[in-house]
């Protein structure tokens, strides 16, 4: 059976009511990968499986929903009994509750690293919010762990970054063997380029530029530049009718990819095609951002495969959580091994109260996100970046002197005092933070419109293999991927 549908038809077929509004953003089933899609056609799965509700077929003849096995409650049990395991052991022979509780701001060791009334336990709960929507959507914990550290506790930013590595090595990595286990459809070749862009990346950022930028810079950077993609993304889910692919590669149309091949020769064009190239450059970018706040090349992804590409949320979520869990243990691992000042001390305090929390939360949130419509996905992208950034302009105060400076010098200025330092400069920061949020919407902007084209391209070409017809004519797309392939990459998108 093909994944594709149009959304107007469920419109027509469904009450305007409360119980089908929750059945269509909140209950709307899973994409799931082809292999298990011709399994269960075939009624042939593992003992291991259970029962889910999947999405309703195009055709008003079926039901709305099928009962078919899923593996969910194995694939969230799985890590949750290898931390828990390990991590119950070591508090039980180290008696180690205290933890939870110790006053960590008042310590000598620490008590330059943040405020001094902050306790571990703090984290706990912030990350029970924060690992949902880790899995949740596709920005990594650290989209909360980061602005909530370094904006709320004034932890310092380096410190922010070293812990969220940590927490997204556990969390993430369980949400992605959630997703992988249960076979939730995800975009390998954007988890391949990404993540060998996001490694050469990531190394350069840890090396070059996060040594050099300042908390303030860190803290703005970070939310302005997210704020800029979820204000994108908005305005592309406004656009009604909108068409978007389920993965690049639609194995029914593989020259859609081809095309984008740069030379005649099959081996070479593993690099030299411009769609790899772009996914490549997205993962080097994303690795930078990643460097210094701790997440970010999993919503570089996750923007060029919505914008550029016009792929699915329900497909790009999944994908940047696996590619986050892979690049957030290449980043702990570099930091513990191949840098000199290791990870901080004070990162493991908060490690140790929240890795029993996101290997719940994480996994979880996977697998609710895998069953809620796109648009609540992106949904919860709009509102976490806009907390962030209302948070960082509230807290950080960029174009206050005495909040930009205040790790400086205090010296006389008339009856009162100023600050001045080398934390950063205050026009400067508010400049350069403008500056990036307005780049940030062109370049947005761009990819949508690079997207626009690309479309047209890609039913030019569907035209082409498929038959005669109008390649922009969603109806004989979706009947000729009926008839080629059970795994039609063909979604008719609502707006908001």
């Amino acid at each position: 059976m093909a994944q594709h549908h149009r959304v107007e038809d469920d419109l027509i077929q469904q009450p305007n009511d409360c119980k089908a509004f929750c059945l269509k953003y909140f209950c709307e089933g899973q994409r799931l990968e082809a292999s298990l899609e011709e399994k269960m056609k075939a009624e042939k799965v593992e003992w291991t499986v259970k029962y889910r509700k999947q999405r309703a077929p195009a055709s008003p003849k079926m039901s709305r929903t099928r009962r078919i096995r899923t593996t969910s409650r194995l694939a969230m049990l799985i890590p949750f009994l290898l931390v828990h395991v390990v991590w119950w052991t070591a508090f039980i022979r180290w008696d180690s509750w205290h933890k939870f509780t110790d006053k960590v701001g008042q310590m000598d060791k620490y008590k330059h690293l943040l405020r001094s009334d902050v306790k571990p336990w703090y984290m706990s709960v912030t990350m029970v919010f924060g690992s949902m929507v880790a899995g949740m959507t596709s920005e990594g914990g650290a989209s909360v762990a980061f602005p909530v550290m370094t904006l709320a506790m004034d932890v310092k930013p380096h410190v922010a970054k070293q812990f969220s590595y940590m927490i997204q090595s556990v969390g993430m990595t369980a949400a992605a063997f959630v997703i992988l286990y249960m076979q939730v459809r995800v975009e390998w070749k954007s988890i391949t380029y990404c993540s060998i862009g996001g490694m050469v990346g990531l190394i350069y950022g840890l090396e070059e530029i996060a040594p050099v930028l300042t908390p303030p810079y860190a803290k703005m950077y970070f939310v302005v530049i997210w704020g800029s993609f979820a204000a994108s993304l908005y305005y592309l889910n406004r656009i009604h009718g909108r068409k978007v692919y389920l993965v690049l590669d639609p194995k029914h149309l593989p020259e859609i990819w081809k095309s984008a091949d740069l030379t005649p020769y099959w081996w070479a064009n593993l690099v030299l095609n411009w769609k790899a190239l772009v996914l490549l450059a997205a993962g080097f970018i994303g690795g930078i951002f990643t460097s210094f706040a701790g997440s970010g090349i999993d919503i570089c992804s996750f923007s060029v495969l919505t914008l550029l590409f016009r792929v699915s949320e329900k497909t790009a979520t999944p994908t940047s959580v696996v590619l986050m869990a892979i690049n957030t243990v290449i980043a702990m691992c570099y930091c513990k091994w191949m840098m000199r000042e290791g990870l901080e001390a004070l990162a493991w305090e908060f490690f140790t109260v929240c890795a029993p929390i996101v290997v719940i939360g994480a996994p979880l949130g996977s697998v609710v996100g895998s069953y809620v419509h796109r648009l609540v996905l992106a949904t919860f992208v709009y509102v976490t970046d806009f907390v962030q950034l209302v948070g960082a302009l509230i807290v950080v105060r960029p174009w206050s002197d005495h909040k930009c400076n205040k790790d400086g010098e205090r010296v006389p200025h008339g009856s009162a005092g100023r600050w001045r330092g080398t934390n950063c400069e205050p026009v400067h920061l508010c400049w350069t933070s403008a500056l990036l949020f307005a780049s940030g919407l062109i370049a947005f902007y761009i990819f949508q419109l690079a997207g626009e084209k690309l479309m047209e391209r890609n039913a030019r070409i569907e035209k082409e293999v498929l038959g005669d017809g109008d390649p922009g004519d969603v109806e004989v797309a979706e009947k000729a991927a009926d008839d080629e392939s059970p795994v039609s990459a063909v979604v008719v998108a609502p707006g908001i």
